[in-house]
């Protein structure tokens, strides 16, 4: 898989390659972020596109058709609760029925609508067809399902795409940028088949279409996210999407979901192995709609609020990996884990990445500062055998806009660029005892 990029944000143009693990390394302000937050949302706007439409117009249809028969209707004498119960059953009768013949790929024109509408309504105990406003009532359902249904899918998908990046970009795709009059194109390329966004005026215009995204997007830049897991704070879109994964409710059989749960814990025993190291114990959801931390050495559950950041950092994968969240072949983009991390679970932490890429087979997007995480991840990709699907890129400023070179032959370019602080300070020092 390969990321090109040009004209976005402060990112004047870029190819990156996304094969196993992919890590970014530069100084703040150089972009790093931005590469995973379009990859976030290049394949969670666009996964599943077409079933998520679908579903949209018929949710739209079933909206509009009651508020339809709710105006007609109510001059029938007939109590509020009958009223109530037949808008909502007349208007599910008519949506199952379009939703069928769509099913079938049948073309659906009015007359079909307008069969459809008459059907579903003549069989109900209202004996609607004898209301005086029956031809109006069904000359507005199917104008209304009609328009709804005939709404061009580029246009919604533009739209889509549009409210997408701009939620996780707060407007300011092409307005970040000195090339403001430039359009903005992203080009997602997945073996021989590619897709190209363009964007101008923070909107996409067009776009091409010829990948099926079916895989997921996970993004993971904060570890304060699980003390939001009981909560209804705003969240930007990453964390959104996260906390909706963590917090994805298991089935009321005590059987549901246990296959997946055995089968990923023994597939990743030795990642298990590390997590249990460092997250011991078992994650409970209390009587108080709070998460807990529950462990045999502790006198009682600790709520997550009161982990160590570190610690959260580990129980949002262990949470990940028990739930059977992560999938063969998704994305996870990690933006500068080791931020709250002590260099000791940095390397903890790294070695995390490595396996969970190499048993998923997952597209791994990380941005770094730290030399020790950096070198960790390095020397596990080798220890493991897939150091021959890690991509290093040093990102840097060059002439107000943002440069991403592929330094994966040659990653002393990162060290050395991340050493020139301490080597500040080495001057310092030695300036200090000399003087």
């Amino acid at each position: 898989m390969k990321l090109g990029i040009e004209n976005f944000a402060k990112i004047k143009n870029a190819d990156i390659i996304i094969d196993g693990i992919t890590v970014i390394a530069g100084e703040n302000n150089t972009g790093k972020s931005t590469v995973g937050k379009i990859l976030f949302s290049f394949f969670n706007a666009l996964n599943d596109i077409e079933e998520k439409i679908s579903g949209e117009r018929m949710s739209e249809v079933d909206k509009t058709n009651r508020l339809i028969l709710r105006k007609y209707i109510s001059s029938l004498d007939i109590s509020r609760s009958v009223l109530t119960n037949s808008v909502v059953n007349l208007s599910r009768r008519i949506r199952l029925q379009l939703k069928k013949v769509m099913d079938e790929n049948v073309t659906i024109s009015d007359d079909k609508i307008r069969e459809i509408v008459e059907r579903s309504l003549g069989r109900n105990s209202l004996k609607l067809e004898k209301l005086d406003e029956w031809p109006d009532m069904v000359d507005e359902m199917v104008r209304n399902i009609s328009e709804i249904l005939l709404l061009p899918e580029e246009t919604i998908i533009r739209e889509v795409i549009s409210r997408y990046f701009n939620r996780v970009f707060h407007a300011q795709m092409n307005s970040a940028s000195n090339h403001q009059s430039d359009e903005a194109v992203l080009k997602l390329q997945i073996k021989e088949r590619s897709e190209k966004l363009f964007f101008s005026n923070n909107e996409c215009k067009h776009f091409t279409n010829e990948l099926n995204i079916i895989h997921k997007a996970i993004y993971i830049d904060n570890p304060f996210v699980i003390d939001e897991l009981s909560g209804y704070n705003d969240l930007n879109p990453m964390n959104e999407f996260l906390k909706n994964l963590l917090i994805e409710e298991d089935g009321d059989d005590v059987i549901d979901g246990v296959i997946e749960s055995v089968r990923t814990k023994e597939k990743l025993s030795d990642i298990y192995e590390t997590l249990q190291s460092i997250v011991d114990g078992e994650i409970i959801f209390g009587k108080d709609e709070e998460f807990y931390l529950k462990n045999s050495s502790f006198n009682e559950p600790i709520v997550f609020h009161n982990l160590s950041a570190g610690l959260k950092a580990f129980v949002i994968l262990k949470m990940l990996i028990e739930k059977g969240c992560l999938k063969e072949k998704d994305v996870v983009i990690l933006d500068e884990p080791e931020i709250h991390l002590h260099p000791q679970w940095q390397i903890a932490y790294a070695e995390l990445i490595v396996l969970l890429q190499k048993h998923f087979d997952l597209s791994v997007i990380v941005t770094t500062h730290s030399p020790y995480f950096l070198d960790a991840i390095h020397l596990f990709s080798c220890k493991h055998g897939i150091d021959d699907k890690v991509n290093y890129y040093l990102s840097s400023n060059v002439n107000d806009a943002v440069q991403m070179d592929l330094v994966t032959e040659n990653i002393d370019l990162i060290y050395k660029k991340m050493a020139s602080p301490i080597q500040a300070l080495d001057t310092l020092r030695y300036e200090l005892n000399n003087d």
